[in-house]
């Protein structure tokens, strides 16, 4: 069902409803967003039924759209990467309304192109007083995580100057990204920046051919019942209490809404159609974004067999599809950078409450360095420095 607003003061004319599918220019505004900004993703990440979800499309005087929010009330958010008191460096004062989503961690402003500074400010302004309308139990309260530094800038400086502020900033987290050039794999490979990296990367990828593995593309239709229990393996080997039937349910939920942008890479024994491992990605646009890794610990032969998933095969498969970027998510940053990533901060905005702590951003920016080999750590603190003055 969707729902007419019409602030009297402000030009735009707000529509909102429950699923972005009931909005029809939600898809062309995220269609140059993040893939988890976009329809099949957003309707499936609600189908746990956890969060009230609200999604909102702004519209100029003459029907336009403008621009789209994503917001959630979400005060027993069971994703702790979600919950601001557990993730950011100075936690907010009281529980608030989370926009761009909580699913995914990257998020974005849905813009419509071309727009000016100041129809930036009135749209984001518009939407962000009808989610809190809708939902007054906040009073006001929003948050608004994992955001890239550019991101989060156009966000910033629109709201400033729709005069909807002043707005913190605060370092959340990073991920990776790999813009894939133009000669594919061995033209990423040679670029990379050591000749110990370049080594390395060939040593995997003989080691792979010699090992009889071969990787097989296809999509998660059907590949749930295989594929739960190696994903299961992989979260609980990372301190998750995930079960084999949890992860199979997770899949099939992913498959019944996200089956036609569905890339799965299975990496097959000779002789045996069980996948040893598996890589799930999602085709948005001009990117991939890498989802969840799976593996049967016990019969790898030890063939670098998650670098070729997350990494080999992913640029590959974009390279051969005319794809620009492989987007590879938050966890194991170290080995991602070590195979070519560049490492991204993401950040959070929120109104000012209590200032933030800058000694507690001094930490956090710290303790993500350190993560890094020290070539990108070196980077990563040069960037967030400047972000901050």
């Amino acid at each position: 069902m969707t729902t007419p607003y019409a602030p009297a003061q402000l030009p735009h004319t707000v529509r909102a409803a429950d699923t972005p599918g009931e909005l029809p220019t939600w898809q062309r505004l995220a269609a140059d967003a993040s893939f988890y900004c976009g329809t099949d993703w957003l309707e499936f990440s609600d189908t746990d039924h956890i969060a009230l979800a609200r999604y909102f499309t702004a519209h100029t005087p003459t029907g336009d759209p403008s621009a789209g929010l994503i917001a959630h009330w979400s005060p027993q958010e069971n994703n702790e990467r979600y919950v601001p008191e557990r993730v950011l460096p100075t936690p907010l004062a009281d529980k608030a309304l989370i926009i761009g989503g909580r699913r995914g961690y990257l998020s974005g402003p849905l813009l419509a192109p071309g727009l000016s500074a100041a129809g930036q400010g009135g749209a984001l302004d518009t939407l962000l007083e009808a989610a809190t309308a809708w939902c007054p139990q906040t009073e006001g309260r929003w948050w608004w995580p994992y955001l890239t530094t550019d991101s989060a800038a156009t966000v910033r400086a629109a709201l400033t100057a729709a005069g909807r502020g002043p707005i913190a900033t605060q370092l959340l987290s990073a991920d990776c990204v790999i813009a894939v050039p133009e000669g594919g794999l061995d033209a990423h490979i040679a670029a990379l920046p050591t000749k110990q990296r370049r080594t390395n990367a060939r040593r995997e990828l003989r080691a792979f051919a010699e090992s009889g593995l071969c990787i097989v593309r296809t999509t998660l239709a059907g590949q749930a019942d295989a594929l739960g229990p190696l994903l299961a393996n992989v979260q609980q080997r990372y301190g998750h209490d995930h079960s084999a039937e949890q992860m199979t349910s997770l899949l099939r939920r992913q498959a019944e809404h996200l089956q036609d942008a569905s890339v799965v890479f299975l990496c097959l024994a000779p002789g045996d159609d069980r996948p040893v491992g598996f890589c799930l990605a999602y085709r948005h646009g001009r990117e991939l974004a890498v989802r969840l890794i799976g593996f049967d610990y016990d019969r790898l032969p030890g063939a670098a067999e998650y670098a070729h998933l997350a990494v080999y095969e992913p640029v590959r498969y974009c390279q051969e599809n005319g794809l620009e970027r492989v987007e590879l998510g938050m966890e194991s940053l170290e080995a991602k950078c070590r195979r070519g990533a560049a490492v991204r901060p993401l950040w959070a905005l929120h109104p000012v409450g209590a200032a933030p702590d800058p000694e507690a951003q001094a930490a956090r920016r710290d303790a993500l360095a350190a993560a890094l080999p020290a070539r990108e750590g070196a980077h990563f603190r040069a960037e967030i420095d400047k972000a901050y003055t």
